[in-house]
């Protein structure tokens, strides 16, 4: 089948869904009330599985917003402001860790934004090291951080070595001078194959690059232009976003509004060569969105089949735990439920020295709501699907709703309890997953709720 006929197929799926990085999607969470039990829900996440501690912190300051983001933050204000933040993080994390037992070692941590590089690194040293007076940390955890390649220096990346990071992920998104100023976004301050080469030689141990497809400006030269100075660049992680335009979300891409943006054919097209050029390039695909080396714990996850999903994108079943989240509009992810705080920064502070609660969303899950968790995530992961009978109860019509998919060539029937997603099916793979989503029964077509699946 020639790109332009799998594109044809492609486009007819190309349906708002959810992205799955949980179960339920967040826009399902409960708002909480004055007797949500948190604290209760966090000593009891001790009990469950996976022991692992996964820790994430949330740092909403950009030096600038670039139009395109989708990320909740804000422009870097005073020094006062920062350390008022940061007082609140450490109150918070001073009430809540004493909930977490200290039987459980910590496995991941994560800081995301915003840009955490855009404070001093003295305040996430600090946060790491409230960790490791509380906790056993394993010889393979894991420390990430992202960074906008545009602020990095060598010495910026000295201190981070010296906190204690060992992941770095870059948000190159382009390569292209023009697509950059139309985003606002500044290139990156080093020559992105030395910011990866010296990021490796000081002890990163794995250095991930963002690029984003369907940006304004993009066409099919310039978009494969960076899909090979990205190959160049040698990273052993690539995620490859789609760029969603949802400025009744965002209002702050209003301003790409007057600019030509990539169709969903184009995009498809963007996604289809760059997968191939990856590809080609020894790198294996992993999920929907990444590309990874095969030595790579990601690339060996696939392999075994014990990769992970949540907010932070694709991860391992050996260094992922249950996700405690902490900081402005953080996530935490446990096995019994999800608990977003407020994601007003002013107001996250103003609840934590008051000694409120800083959650404005829990969902606590059901049994039924693990089970379709736990069965969305393989598909996402796995690109294959086995059920128990319990499993294929519950589903019941959805089941056969699934299989119904091999008329499209989206999935292949292995037997009555086993699918697994064909080469068409693994481009839509939000599709085929909601599919066996009841909470879309209603009929309705999600506009702005959810992103396309292209």
């Amino acid at each position: 089948m020639s790109m332009e006929s799998i594109i044809e197929v492609l486009l007819r799926y190309n349906v708002n869904a959810p992205r799955y990085t949980s179960y339920p999607p967040a826009n399902f969470f409960d708002e909480v009330k004055e007797d949500t039990p948190i604290e209760s829900i966090w000593r009891d996440s001790n009990a469950l599985f996976p022991e692992a501690l996964s820790f994430y912190f949330h740092v909403p300051f950009c030096n600038k917003r670039c139009y395109f983001c989708g990320c909740t933050s804000e422009n870097l204000k005073e020094e006062s402001y920062v350390e008022a933040y940061f007082a609140a993080l450490y109150s918070e994390m001073d009430k809540k860790l004493e909930w977490i037992s200290k039987e459980r070692k910590v496995h991941q941590i994560h800081f995301g934004g915003g840009t955490p590089t855009s404070v001093p690194t003295v305040y996430l040293k600090s946060v790491i090291d409230r960790l490791k007076e509380l906790f056993e940390f394993t010889d393979f955890v894991e420390v990430a951080i992202e960074c906008n390649p545009a602020t990095v220096t060598e010495e910026l990346l000295l201190e981070l070595r010296e906190a204690g990071f060992n992941r770095v992920s870059y948000g190159i998104q382009d390569f292209n001078l023009k697509v950059l100023k139309k985003i606002g976004r500044e290139p990156s301050l080093l020559p992105v194959p030395y910011l990866v080469d010296f990021s490796k030689k000081i002890g990163f141990k794995s250095v991930n690059l963002d690029l984003i497809y369907g940006l304004p400006g993009q066409n099919q030269e310039v978009f494969l232009d960076s899909v090979h100075k990205t190959i160049e660049a040698n990273p052993e992680r690539v995620a490859l976003f789609s760029y969603a335009h949802v400025p009744w979300v965002r209002p702050e891409q209003k301003v790409l509004d007057s600019y030509v943006i990539p169709s969903a054919r184009d995009k498809m097209r963007f996604f289809l060569n760059a997968r191939a050029i990856f590809m080609e390039a020894g790198y294996l695909e992993v999920g929907m969105d990444h590309f990874v080396k095969p030595s790579d714990s990601l690339g060996i996850a696939a392999k075994t089949g014990s990769l992970h999903r949540n907010f932070q994108g694709y991860c391992t079943r050996e260094t992922t735990g249950q996700v405690y989240a902490f900081g402005s509009s953080a996530i935490s992810q446990l096995d019994n439920a999800y608990l977003q705080n407020t994601k007003n920064t002013s107001e996250y502070i103003r609840t934590v020295r008051l000694g409120l609660k800083t959650e404005i969303k829990v969902h606590e899950l059901s049994v039924t709501e693990k089970m379709y968790r736990d069965m969305i995530e393989r598909l996402m992961c796995n690109h294959s699907l086995k059920v128990s009978a319990k499993e294929k109860e519950l589903l019941g019509n959805k089941w056969g709703v699934l299989c119904a998919l091999a008329k499209d060539e989206l999935v292949e029937v292995l037997s009555d309890h086993e699918i697994v997603a064909t080469e068409l099916g693994r481009l839509v793979i939000r599709f085929v997953a909601s599919k066996m989503d009841p909470l879309l029964d209603s009929g309705a077509n999600n506009e702005g709720v959810f992103s396309k699946t292209i």
